[in-house]
């Protein structure tokens, strides 16, 4: 597959995902899963530093347009773990599904961490609701979600593992 055509496969997956992650009713538990941050994870995981960057910070800002929170915190949030897993990636990880659950599932937790305690600084939540009834489904849904992502990156990127990128050739 062409690059420029799966950079816009990707970027027609992220609006889709993030549209049924905003637009739908809560599935379980009175929340949704975290779709566009999962998917920010694997793309890092397989597409690199620069894309998932870019697609981090864009569905970061439409996940924040799309909330009532601190604009641009999400916005910040993506890009950082986008960008932080891609390094790791390219750097410690490999690139399989024990790792791309990982992935998904801590950047959930550190993204849900870090909203919430931005969140005190405005309103008064103690953790123990906010743990049970936001946090920990959050990330409990993360992991099929994550899962079902993982094999759609896989399927889409599998041909490039087998043709040596510009680095390998060195």
């Amino acid at each position: 597959m062409k690059p420029k055509l799966r950079i816009v496969l990707i970027g027609v997956l992220f609006v889709l995902l993030s549209l049924l992650e905003h637009c739908s009713g809560p599935l379980w538990w009175d929340c949704n899963p975290p779709y566009t941050l999962c998917c920010v994870a694997i793309c890092a995981l397989f597409a690199g530093e620069k894309v998932s960057s870019i697609f981090g910070l864009c569905m970061g800002l439409f996940a924040d347009a799309m909330n009532a929170d601190v604009f641009g915190l999400r916005g910040v949030l993506y890009l950082f773990f986008g960008y932080m897993i891609a390094f790791l990636a390219e750097k410690v990880l490999s690139r399989n599904v024990l790792s791309g659950v990982l992935t998904g599932v801590v950047s959930a937790l550190l993204c849900e961490f870090a909203l919430f305690g931005v969140n005190t600084l405005y309103r008064t939540v103690p953790f123990a609701v906010a743990g049970t009834y936001v946090l920990m489904p959050r990330v409990v849904m993360s992991l099929p979600v994550t899962l079902l992502l993982y094999g759609v990156f896989w399927l889409t990127y599998r041909e490039r593992e087998v043709y040596p990128t510009s680095r390998r050739r060195r």
